[in-house]
Parts: C-alpha cells; sequence; structure tokens
C-alpha cells in the first residue's frame, strides 16, 4: 500500500446556533481539496490537504474543519506534477482522496453527534418486516 502516513493536524468544530434553536432544511456540504504537495524523497510525498463540513439552513448553523497530511510513497515526480499541472495521477488520487474522504467523514460523525447536529453521511436504515417482493438474504454475503 502506498500510503504510509495518515495523520490530523487541526480539527476545528464550531455551532454558530444553540441546538435548542429548531432549523429547518439544513442542508449540509462537504469540501475536500489537496492544498500542497511536498516532495520529501525520490518517492515519498507528502500531500496536504484541508476538508470542511458546513451546515447551512436560514444562516450558517456549524462547521466542521480538518486539515492534515498523506505521506504518500511510490510514485516518483509527484510534486512537481501537481506544481505545474494542480493534478494527481488517477491511482494516487483516487486512494488518497478516498482515504481522506473516509478518515474525515468518520471522524466528523463523531462530532457531528457530539454537537447535536446530524451526520454529514447518510446513515443506514432498519426496516423491521416483510417488503413486497424483496429477496430473503440471511446475511451479508462476503466475496
Amino acid at each position: 500500500m502506498p500510503v504510509k502516513n495518515f495523520e490530523f493536524m487541526t480539527i476545528d468544530a464550531r455551532r454558530f446556533s444553540k441546538s435548542t434553536e429548531v432549523q429547518k432544511n439544513i442542508q449540509i456540504q462537504v469540501n475536500h481539496e489537496i492544498t500542497q504537495v511536498i516532495e520529501r524523497s525520490d518517492k515519498e510525498s507528502e500531500l496536504n490537504f484541508r476538508f470542511a463540513i458546513n451546515y447551512t439552513g436560514m444562516g450558517a448553523i456549524a462547521s466542521i474543519k480538518f486539515e492534515g497530511y498523506v505521506l504518500f510513497d511510490g510514485s516518483p515526480g509527484l510534486a512537481h506534477k501537481w506544481n505545474t499541472e494542480k493534478k494527481l495521477p488517477d491511482d494516487v488520487a483516487n486512494e488518497v482522496l478516498n482515504l481522506i474522504m473516509r478518515n474525515c467523514l468518520m471522524q466528523g460523525v463523531v462530532l457531528a453527534r457530539d454537537m447535536r447536529l446530524p451526520p454529514p453521511i447518510q446513515m443506514p436504515q432498519v426496516k423491521i418486516g416483510k417488503q413486497a417482493g424483496a429477496p430473503q438474504s440471511s446475511g451479508m454475503e462476503v466475496a
């Protein structure tokens, strides 16, 4: 696996309205970006990122922001490509951005719960009872 390390450097969570104030039509926006790529050695690069979850309704409700870095190994010239094109190779971008999304959203769910906000991702719902036409399953399928 080319990712050697993932680390949060900053976590900032702010609520702009009290949880007792009724908020309708809450919109949740999730944004992420790679801010800088630094060459650490011939094959190792540090990718700095910013990740934000913003809650809005009739105004700003809350924000959760993360900053950190991913240490990536095995892709020489990554910083040069980033500095000239502001683009990462597709395989590197897929791996790094998915890792950032997973880690930040998991931490965001915990912080949102503590701040009495809806989670930034859709949580699965359990439905009890038979549904017409739904196939019966004995459990999770594993390949």
